[in-house]
């Protein structure tokens, strides 16, 4: 049985999708998924063969809907999501129709950490995903006040504290990045369980053939537009210089967000595309830049655009720089620093030869982030996490 707080069609994120990839690739080996999820409502259905359960929220709103509560409303659903007795009453009853032979929990937003006790008092092997740091931060992004948290608040020390006691449950933890595991581990996590680090999963089975491009050299940003993923330094940067093009995918946070954005930041050289296809935005651009000032634990863009044979410049935030190889599939720079991304933009602006040279690399790096390869991981875990139990 597989948990996270969303799943298909209900996708904010990467932790949707690689939580979806997981499940419908468990299948081609044999090995039977459930899936359970937070709605709107209690319905049960099927995606792709694979069983769905969409459990009621049973908070003041569904998490799905965040970016538009009021501080207040936010602040009650927050507390609730500290121990939700409704949700897990019903959790219990589906495991005790599925009869899981293990559970992976992963984003646990809307199911509170109560689960994990739930699912050892049911003599279950039990293995959690860490795909995001909500765990530790409110937010999940360890972000505030435009800027990386470098001090707790007392809710956030509260709240942590609360869901460490309960982190002694789970028999085994991975991490999504190595950074994002270690985090963890340093705030008294998961003391009792077995550690692993596995990267998320590409949703394809196969690397993209190679993309002839042509013109003037494209950079480009997908995703979510936020200040915390620092499109408002990446714009303020190719803004201020008109140094090359810089080709930007992806909806504001919020639209007066994205307007704003649009406003403020219309050049020549910069064009905004809205929402875009993932693929089709890589094969427009020839370098993906990826500007987070928070700490992501593991940007899934990065890899995808590996898959296309496009280099990434990365910033020296979370789990970035674990997954780009300097000089070979792209640059990290300092997340601090419009120069430091400058120095590295001008590389390519120098040398457009370097790109191709990268590709193949890039091709190359891909191939650790198949399917096959990260759910082989997963299987060994979860058959090892069975027989400890």
């Amino acid at each position: 049985m597989i948990i996270n707080s969303l799943y298909y069609p209900n996708i904010i994120g990467g932790a949707e999708k690689s939580t979806q990839v997981i499940a419908e690739n468990l299948k081609r080996f044999n090995i039977e998924p459930v899936v359970v999820s937070a709605a709107q409502k209690d319905t049960v259905d099927y995606v792709n063969g694979v069983k769905v359960y969409y459990v009621y929220h049973s908070n003041t709103y569904w998490s799905y809907y965040s970016k538009t509560k009021n501080p207040v409303i936010k602040a009650l659903w927050h507390f609730k999501s500290l121990y939700n007795p409704s949700i897990l009453k019903k959790i219990g009853t589906i495991l005790e129709n599925e009869k899981p032979d293990l559970v992976n929990t992963n984003n646990l937003a809307e199911f509170s950490v109560g689960i994990w006790k739930l699912v050892k008092k049911k003599k279950i092997p039990l293995v959690h995903t860490l795909r995001d740091f909500s765990l530790l931060c409110p937010r999940a992004t360890l972000f505030r006040r435009n800027d990386v948290c470098r001090k707790k608040n007392l809710i956030c020390i509260v709240m942590l504290k609360f869901r460490r006691i309960f982190s002694k449950y789970p028999d085994a933890v991975v991490g999504n990045s190595h950074f994002a595991i270690d985090l963890h581990l340093d705030a008294g996590f998961f003391k009792n369980s077995k550690k692993y680090v596995v990267y998320n999963s590409l949703e394809s089975k196969k690397i993209a053939v190679e993309i002839k491009k042509t013109g003037d050299l494209k950079f480009g940003y997908i995703g979510h537009l936020s200040y915390h993923k620092g499109i408002e330094f990446l714009l303020s940067v190719f803004y201020g210089s008109s140094i090359a093009d810089l080709h930007v995918f992806g909806k504001g946070i919020t639209a007066d967000y994205g307007d704003y954005l649009e406003d403020k930041y219309r050049a020549p050289n910069i064009t905004f595309h809205g929402f875009v296809r993932t693929g089709e935005a890589l094969s427009i651009i020839d370098v993906l830049i990826v500007p987070s000032l928070c700490y992501d634990s593991l940007p899934r863009v990065i890899y995808e655009a590996y898959s296309f044979g496009v280099p990434v410049i990365g910033s020296n935030r979370g789990g970035t720089p674990e997954i780009i190889d300097e000089g070979k599939t792209g640059f990290v720079y300092d997340a601090d620093s419009k120069e430091a991304l400058l120095e590295k933009v001008r590389i390519f602006l120098s040398s457009p030869g370097t790109i191709k040279d990268m590709a193949k690399h890039c091709f190359k790096k891909a191939e650790d982030f198949l399917p096959d390869k990260v759910i082989g991981r997963y299987i060994d875990i979860y058959k090892a996490t069975i027989r400890k139990g």
